[in-house]
C-alpha cells in the first residue's frame, strides 16, 4: 500500500506532466490565430488614432494650450485651497487671499480664449473652454461670496461649478492635446 507522500508525489509528477503537454500543444497551434490576434490588435491601434490638426488648428491648439497649462495649474490651486479652507485654518480671510487671484486669473483667461482666432473647425471646442474658463471664474466668485457672508450653500455650488469646468477642459484636453500631448 502506497504511502501518503508516495501519492502526493505521483500526483505533482502527474500535474507538471500534464501542464507541460498543454503548454507543448499550445505551441504547436497553428499561427492563424496567432495572427488574427494581432491584426485586431492592430485594428483597435487604428481607431483609437485621433485625427492629424491642420495647421491653423496646431496655431489655435498651441495659442490655447500657454493658457491651459495656467489654468490647469489654478484650478488645482482653487481646489487645494478649498481643501485647506475645509481641513486646516478656516481663516476665510486667508481662504479669500488665496483666492482673489485665482478668480481674476479665471475671469481674464475667460476673455483671452474668447478673442482667440479660431479655425472654424474648432469654435465648438473653444466654446467649450470658454465656458470652463467662465465656470472656474463664477466658483471663485462664489467662494469670495462666501468668505465675506458665511453661506455654506455657496461653497457647494463652487464645487459643482468647479467640478463642470474640469469636465469641460477634460473635454477639451480629448480634441486638442489627446494622451497629453503637448503642441510645440
Amino acid at each position: 500500500m502506497p504511502s501518503g507522500r508516495s501519492l502526493l508525489l505521483a500526483g505533482v509528477v502527474v500535474a507538471l506532466g500534464a501542464t507541460t503537454g498543454a503548454a507543448w500543444l499550445h505551441e504547436l497551434r497553428p499561427g492563424p490565430v496567432v495572427q488574427a490576434a494581432a491584426q485586431t490588435a492592430d485594428t483597435r491601434a487604428e481607431k483609437h488614432q485621433p485625427p492629424v490638426l491642420t495647421a491653423d488648428e496646431e496655431r489655435f491648439a498651441t495659442a490655447l494650450w500657454a493658457v491651459h497649462r495656467e489654468a490647469t495649474r489654478s484650478a488645482v490651486a482653487m481646489s487645494f485651497a478649498g481643501i485647506s479652507y475645509q481641513t486646516e485654518d478656516r481663516d476665510a480671510r486667508a481662504f479669500a487671499r488665496k483666492i482673489e487671484p485665482l478668480a481674476k486669473f479665471f475671469h481674464d483667461a475667460e476673455m483671452q480664449v474668447r478673442t482667440m482666432s479660431t479655425p472654424p473647425s474648432l469654435s465648438g471646442t473653444q466654446g467649450q473652454y470658454v465656458e470652463a474658463m467662465a465656470l472656474y471664474a463664477k466658483a471663485a466668485d462664489e467662494i469670495l461670496k462666501f468668505t465675506g457672508d458665511g453661506d455654506v450653500q455657496r461653497l457647494g455650488d463652487a464645487h459643482r461649478m468647479d467640478v463642470s469646468a474640469s469636465e469641460d477642459m477634460l473635454r477639451v484636453g480629448e480634441v486638442l492635446w489627446p494622451g497629453q500631448y503637448k503642441p510645440h
